[in-house]
This record gives C-alpha cells, structure tokens and sequence, in this order.
C-alpha cells in the first residue's frame, strides 16, 4: 500500500436532514483516512440549514475529534454553495467532498483516497448506475453526455465526490449553486490540461431520509452554468 503520509487532505461534508446518516458518513471516512495512513487531515461537516439533529450530531461528532469542524447555514443553500465555501476554509493540500447521505461504500471512500498525492484531479464516477430509477439514470447519462458534447471532453461523469489538489483551483471560477456546481469545476480544469485521474465508485442505499426531488429551477440554473462556462472557456 503507497502511503500518503506526506499529503494532507480537506474533505468537506456537506448535509442536510442527515441526522440518521452523518455519523455512519464520518466513521467510514475516519477508517478510509485510517487505511490509507493519511494523518493529516480535516473534515468540514457544514450543515445545511437541518431541521432535524444533524447540528447536533455533528458538534458531538466534533468535540471528540479535534480533526472535524462543523459550519451551519441558516436556511439550506445547495451543494454548490457548501462546496465553494468548504474549498475557502479548507488549508491542506488536497480538499474534496463526499455527502453526508452515507451513500459511498467504504471501499470506494478508500479508492479516492488511494489517488491523493498522485495527480491533481480525482474524479469518480459511479459503476452500480441501475441502482438509480430509469429516469435519474437516463438523466444522468444525459448530463454527461451534454457537458462532454459541449465542451470536447470524454468524462464518464461529473457529479462526482471528486478531490483535488488545491493549488490546481486556483483560478477556478465556481459561482454557481445548482447541481452544475462540479461540472463548473471540471470543464475548466480539463480543459487547462490539469492531470487527472477517473476512479470507480459505487453508491449504496439511503438508510434515513430521502433524496431531494429534481426541481425545475435547477434545469434553469444549469442552462445558465452552461452559458457562463463557455464565456470562461
């Protein structure tokens, strides 16, 4: 096993309403870090405007652990917001995300963090898609295959739990809350030519709660994510 003792790594917690989910997330992720001897590390847990206990959780989850801190919004902000603002307090060298839906197996938590220190993008992509509704699924496929069509780019996805190197972002426009929110990132890292590599992942399912209803807003705000990458490009 390569070890990663000398890279460090911010990951960023995005959740909301995951009071039944966020200490699962944290326990896999604090193993993952574990197995791979990576010892430098923080973990950003930022509450998204929760109404059930997720708060709670995540500032018990935080005075045992001088490694985790914990942000909260007021009112639910989306994960494009959570994640530019986790990128802004993140200080180690390397800063990504996972949600805190204990969605990602174990296993695919450690796969990412295999990559840290080998190259300056880490983007997942998922290998079990039928566990999606046909519809999520075709939707999905969509998306990808818009971005790469658009753009001249060859991704296998990009709504990812990706991780990067955090110089590589410097520069980086991200401006945008909608479920664009990653592909506003990778359009403009590719197509710098920042080295990457692509990683398997596989989801599992929810044990608690729900995910959020695709809304009709978000199609809007992905058009207009569209429009300003292709200024920036």
């Amino acid at each position: 096993m390569i070890k990663n003792m000398n890279n460090s790594v911010s990951i960023i917690i995005p959740a909301l309403n995951e009071a039944g989910n966020i200490e699962k997330t944290i326990q896999n992720v604090l193993l993952a870090l574990e197995n791979q001897e990576l010892s430098d590390y923080e973990i950003i847990i930022i509450n998204d405007g929760s109404t059930d206990e997720t708060e709670k959780i995540a500032a018990e989850l935080s005075s045992n652990n001088g490694h985790i801190k914990v942000m909260s919004n007021p009112r639910p902000k989306g994960l494009g917001y959570n994640i530019r603002t986790g990128i802004r307090a993140a200080v180690k060298d390397y800063v990504g995300w996972f949600p805190g839906d204990n969605q990602i197996i174990l296993e695919s938590i450690q796969k990412i963090f295999e990559q840290i220190g080998k190259t300056d993008a880490i983007i997942p992509y998922v290998t079990n898609p039928k566990q999606r509704t046909f519809f999520r699924l075709m939707l999905s496929r969509s998306y990808t295959m818009a971005f790469n069509t658009l753009f001249g780019l060859h991704l296998k996805y990009f709504n990812g739990p990706c991780f990067f190197r955090r110089d590589a972002l410097k520069g980086i426009v991200m401006t945008t809350d909608s479920p664009a929110y990653m592909a506003e990132i990778l359009v403009q890292l590719v197509k710098k030519k920042t080295p990457y590599v692509e990683v398997p992942f596989c989801n599992q399912e929810r044990v608690y709660g729900k995910s959020s209803v695709i809304k009709w807003k978000n199609i809007f705000l992905i058009g207009k994510t569209i429009i300003n990458l292709a200024r920036i490009i």
